[in-house]
């Protein structure tokens, strides 16, 4: 039996490990893999105390400081999640199955990829899922944002205050987002906006140099030298094994309350998978924070 399992091992589920486990509770962390989306963050300077920092350098040290605390860490995908007559739960991954008192949820946010051939190796070689993030890396360069939503239109106001020339390439001629934000984008000097076209390449070696374009309706291709691409087509939060167990928004996010409280009592979310509108390192490592000593409180006021 343990006292919390934590699914994820994220910044967030990371940080949730290192209070519960200074709280003395039998910790036990579940992941498909380490570090979540910030291995993929070639750079990161807005983590407080770190001046630059690498992300698989970042989730290093907090993996060493997790496993010199004597946390378990369990590799493999959570298959279902199963509420025990008395209150406790069982976590079910392949064909292993674990006892808990309460659970974590840190599973953070999986991002929707274009799905094209080299995308994945120019992954923090000039391919980001986050213009927040990595946005700063790009000043005075060529860049590119796909997508039709917010996320995308928000993303092209973004980098216009840092790169000097922003293509913004939107599939449809109809878009997702806000009228207001399109009506702000499109006065942005530095920001072309490409109706009606398509990703269909992704070229470079060692870094991203160029992207091919399609026009959906007169079928016309050409290329765009860039140094940047920001893809912003969404996120898909990892909740599927608790549908039936939390409440969850419309997106699948997870709700919960100021102390990472769920509705249904001894589950605990934080980070990016749930409805928390910022999606940051240091807000997922707070709220990992916040989760674990709040599944603490629960266990010893005996609910």
């Amino acid at each position: 039996m343990y006292d919390v399992i934590i699914i994820g091992a994220g910044p967030t589920g990371l940080t949730a490990a290192i209070y519960a486990s200074r709280r003395m509770m039998k910790t036990l962390v579940i992941s498909k893999n380490i570090g979540g989306q910030v291995v993929w963050a070639s750079e990161i300077e807005n983590f407080p105390g770190i001046k630059l920092i690498k992300g698989p350098a970042l989730i290093g040290g907090m993996l060493e400081q997790v496993k010199n605390m004597g946390v378990e860490i369990k590799t493999g995908e959570v298959s279902k999640i199963t509420r025990r007559k008395d209150g406790s739960f069982t976590i079910n991954i392949a064909n292993e199955e674990f006892v808990t008192k309460t659970i974590v949820v840190a599973a953070g946010l999986s991002s929707r990829k274009l799905n094209l051939p080299n995308e994945k190796e120019l992954t923090g070689r000039g391919i980001s899922y986050c213009a927040n993030c990595d946005g700063p890396f790009f000043k005075g360069k060529t860049v590119a944002v796909v997508g039709g939503g917010n996320a995308a239109f928000d993303a092209a106001e973004v980098m216009s205050k840092i790169a000097s020339n922003v293509y913004l390439i939107c599939r449809d001629a109809k878009l997702g987002c806000f009228e207001s934000l399109e009506e702000k984008v499109r006065k942005i000097a530095n920001v072309k906006i490409v109706f009606v076209n398509e990703i269909t390449g992704i070229i470079g070696s060692k870094k991203l140099e160029k992207i091919k374009i399609i026009n959906t309706v007169d079928k016309t291709e050409k290329e765009l030298e860039i140094d940047g691409l920001f893809i912003e087509i969404g996120h898909e939060p990892k909740t599927d094994m608790l549908a039936d167990l939390v409440k969850r928004d419309t997106l699948g996010q997870i709700i919960v309350d100021l102390n990472g409280k769920t509705s249904l009592d001894g589950i605990f979310a934080a980070g990016d998978v749930t409805a928390n509108e910022f999606k940051q390192i240091i807000i997922g490592c707070g709220q990992g924070a916040v989760a674990a000593l709040s599944a603490y409180k629960f266990i010893q006021e005996g609910k």
